[in-house]
């Protein structure tokens, strides 16, 4: 599995994601069944009427004559029905499944972003792991190295016997660090298996460096305004207002009517009648039903005014409440647009801080090595003593562990900005990171 594909397989198998999904969908649904209600729909249909019957009835019951008749016809037709509530309340309803459907969404997309940031930050442990063994394991060598010097150098005379067992120490100390640091990658990867759900044995495809994605070319101002209009929270928010204002609006409702409108246009057409003989002419011709599709149209709307004289406060305190929902509505969009705007501003700086850092480190570790390098040569040819080889080593080592935190510490500052700017997924946000 790549990273993109266990953020993909923890999503799907999340009971919160699926349970998420199942409101959003929920939500989605009763947003149909609001539009339905708001806005006219438009119907099609095809009607057969078939009618047979035989009774003694008729011209023919004085003989005892049973006469049977059959009876067909097809209508066809396009309707519309639409019933405009008082006030305009069924927009308010609209508004208002609009605002439930945008919050259940922003939930939705919250609850995969936490699950996307915990596979990340659990991947890139690994991955970080993985990069402290290879430090530990160069720093076995190197101890190998000054082990090899002490001896050559006691066996020459110019070094004391104790050296030897400082570094034998100290070789051992490494070997001892390189096998508990093996122990932490396959306890990681567990820890990864078992953060998405999957199987303890599951296997995973971890890049041999850490990526080290740019950063974005706009502004601050401009990805603040791209947050803005694309952050599910305040999209939620900016339609919890609008439902707000709409149900405020709507205090007014019994000043007018209710008004249903219903139309339909289509043909009807009567086999078992076309071609009948009905009568005859004054010239002995017969008279018959002529052939064809008569078709038909109507329209009608019925209009229904009721205005409340006693409602024991009912309207009042409708309005207050009213007023105190759109008051808290609009309060919750301000905080959720301030909100992105310190998000947009500590992720982004927190992302060049992480590079800047990230320099550094890089500068930190070269010189560090070159510094463990030279004494390794100034030991053995006798200009330092082993102590400060010793020393140097731990700063190279420790150099090169600071400058793989400082990397996997920048990818995860750069999904942290684009997941808070809205326009990327779960699983986009880490797309060119593999």
């Amino acid at each position: 599995m790549t990273l993109q594909d266990a953020i993909s397989y923890a999503l799907n198998h999340s009971p919160t994601v699926a349970q998420q999904y199942a409101a959003a969908q929920s939500a989605e649904h009763s947003l149909a069944i609001a539009r339905g209600t708001a806005y006219p729909t438009v119907n099609g249909s095809l009607q057969n009427f078939m009618q047979k019957n035989a009774n003694y009835a008729g011209p023919y019951a004085v003989i005892g004559e049973a006469q049977e008749q059959v009876f067909s016809q097809n209508t066809a037709q396009v309707g519309t029905n639409w019933t405009i509530d008082t006030g305009g309340f069924s927009l308010m309803q609209l508004a208002s499944a609009r605002a439930s459907a945008a919050q259940a969404n922003e939930t939705l997309t919250n609850t995969e972003n936490q699950i996307a940031s915990t596979v990340t930050n659990a991947y890139y442990s690994v991955v970080q792991k993985q990069a402290i063994v290879q430090v530990d394991a160069s720093d076995l060598h190197y101890q190998g190295v000054l082990v090899d010097a002490a001896k050559a150098k006691e066996h020459a005379g110019t070094a004391a016997g104790v050296d030897v067992l400082r570094a034998q120490v100290q070789q051992a100390k490494s070997a001892s660090t390189l096998v508990g640091a093996r122990a932490d990658v396959e306890n990681a990867v567990e820890d990864l298996a078992q953060t998405i759900e999957a199987p303890l044995d599951q296997q995973f495809i971890f890049p041999k460096e850490v990526a080290q994605p740019k950063l974005p070319t706009q502004s601050v101002d401009t990805l603040e305004d791209i947050a803005l209009n694309t952050r599910p929270d305040v999209i939620a928010a900016r339609e919890g207002v609008s439902a707000a204002q709409f149900t405020r609006k709507g205090w007014d409702r019994e000043l007018f009517p209710t008004v249903a409108v219903n139309a339909s246009i289509g043909n009807e057409f009567a086999p078992t009648l076309a071609g009948m003989v009905v009568g005859v002419n004054p010239d002995g011709t017969p008279i018959t039903v002529p052939r064809g599709t008569p078709g038909f149209w109507q329209v009608n709307a019925t209009s229904t005014f009721t205005l409340p004289f006693v409602d024991w406060g009912q309207r009042h305190t409708e309005r207050v409440n009213d007023d105190a929902q759109l008051a808290s509505a609009q309060r919750a969009l301000d905080a959720a647009r301030t909100q992105v705007q310190i998000d947009i501003r500590q992720n982004y700086r927190g992302a060049q801080t992480a590079l800047s850092q990230l320099s550094y480190a890089q500068d930190e570790s070269q010189l560090g090595a070159e510094s463990a390098r030279v004494a390794q040569l100034q030991y053995q040819r006798g200009l330092i003593a082993l102590s400060d080889v010793i020393l140097a080593q731990q700063q190279s080592v420790t150099a090169q562990s600071d400058l793989v935190a400082a990397r996997v510490s920048y990818v995860e500052a750069i999904v942290k900005l684009r997941v808070s700017l809205g326009t990327y997924t779960a699983q986009s946000a880490v797309a060119d990171l593999q």
